[in-house]
């Protein structure tokens, strides 16, 4: 997830302190990034006014939100705070690639399980943020199924399937591999004068990985990245031809939430891009909304994946932390679900939510009218791995997006010289 970058964090005390003021009015600091769409809309960012409705419901309680342009630099604020007890939001968004972490040291959290009682979540959402014990560390906000987002315009002008059906079919439909989606790629290639088929190499590959059940991580625990294990050999598979296809053309070279990735969604620069629903609202931020040729396949290579998806969590060394496990629970039950999908793109994680009319029958005119909320009902019924993530698969991960770069981006080394540096840097993580 990205768009632009703002603070990330308080200093000091002042952000794990609610701001109580008189006449008992309590603060809740919230740290989020990209966009939650809990916020009110802007150009860039839809939003479902949230903070406002809750605040007109509890009079008493003033929200301040604070953004972060991705994933990785909320992380790494957080992690500062809990480490050393101060300086931590009241609510945390989370990334589901780092809830693992967190999981690792759930006494610093506050158990949900008395706050979300109204609240559902679907099965694996709820048990990767429930301890072996029965705590309740996250309320799951919403999950990341995948499509395929492509430019029909630039389909059609390289003489490709250029509607979702046929795409879908072109890919494979129920059976499409990711064998079936870089031959694809080489033929518009060719037929488009070598233009690029997908944007990152780092983004193709979070698709990829997340089709693994044990990636870098084994269920025991054990760092596999590298060995003879079987998810890590699919790694170097993945990575293998992942490389290829750059190399042959098939990337746009572009770093992943940089200012050049977010400005060539406006651009013919690349044909597709994988599609959590989330994304949508980094397309129509980046393109803007007035923007005509983007839509999206009901389709994905491997049959089916998850990337991303949230929780929230509320740090014990909150002042505030009964109101703000409140506002968490608020947030993650089903009518907020489906205020966030309307306004937005996220989608929800509660089957309530999902089975509600206003999500079930979204329709979204920017993507050409596409039905994303059956598109999205299907992709996330066509999950079948959840990938086991490990406290120390967020920083693997990261660094083997770095090494993808230094072949697509950067183009400083060999695919084979980049694969070696990472496992020299897996190495330092141990």
């Amino acid at each position: 997830m990205a768009l632009t970058l703002t603070a990330c964090g308080g200093s000091g005390d002042n952000a794990a302190d609610g701001g109580n003021g008189s006449d008992d009015q309590v603060v809740i600091k919230v740290s989020t990034f990209n966009n939650f769409g809990f916020g009110a809309p802007t150009a860039q960012k839809p939003g479902a006014d949230l903070w406002k409705k809750y605040e007109a419901l509890h009079p008493n309680v003033k929200i301040e939100e604070t953004v972060a342009a991705k994933s990785d630099d909320a992380r790494a604020a957080f992690n500062t705070a809990i480490a050393t007890g101060s300086g931590a939001f009241d609510i945390q968004a989370v990334d589901v690639d780092w809830m693992p972490s967190i999981m690792a040291q759930p006494d610093k959290f506050v158990d949900l399980t008395d706050y979300v009682k109204d609240n559902d979540w679907l099965d694996w959402k709820t048990q990767g943020a429930t301890t072996d014990d029965g705590k309740l560390v996250g309320a799951g906000t919403d999950i990341g199924p995948e499509g395929i987002c492509f430019r029909s315009d630039l389909l059609a002008a390289a003489g490709l399937p250029s509607d979702r059906d046929a795409l879908k079919e072109a890919l494979g439909g129920a059976d499409a591999t990711w064998d079936k989606y870089f031959e694809l790629g080489a033929q518009y290639v060719q037929k488009s004068g070598g233009k690029a088929w997908f944007d990152s190499s780092a983004a193709v590959f979070q698709g990829m990985v997340n089709q693994i059940e044990e990636s870098h991580v084994s269920k025991d625990g054990e760092i596999i990245a590298g060995t003879d294990a079987k998810g890590a050999q699919q790694v170097k598979a993945d990575f293998d031809q992942l490389t290829a296809a750059a190399l042959a053309g098939q990337s746009a070279g572009l770093a992943q939430w940089s200012d050049d990735f977010n400005a060539a969604f406006n651009t013919d620069k690349f044909a597709t891009t994988l599609c959590p629903a989330w994304f949508i609202n980094n397309i129509k931020g980046n393109a803007g909304e007035d923007f005509k040729g983007w839509d999206i396949a009901d389709v994905f290579p491997g049959g089916g994946g998850n990337w991303g998806g949230s929780y929230l969590v509320v740090p014990e060394q909150s002042k505030v932390k009964e109101e703000a496990a409140k506002l968490a629970a608020w947030l993650s039950a089903p009518e907020q679900q489906v205020a966030v999908f309307s306004a937005a793109s996220n989608y929800p994680s509660s089957p309530t939510a999902q089975a509600d009319p206003a999500v079930a029958g979204k329709v979204d005119a920017f993507l050409n009218d596409a039905p994303v909320g059956e598109i999205f009902k299907n992709r996330a019924a066509a999950v079948t791995v959840t990938p086991f993530k490990g406290a120390q698969y967020f920083d693997i991960q990261t660094k083997l997006a770095d090494a993808l770069n230094r072949v697509d981006v950067t183009k400083t080394q060999t695919p084979a010289q980049s694969w070696d540096q990472w496992l020299q840097d897996v190495a330092g993580l141990q």
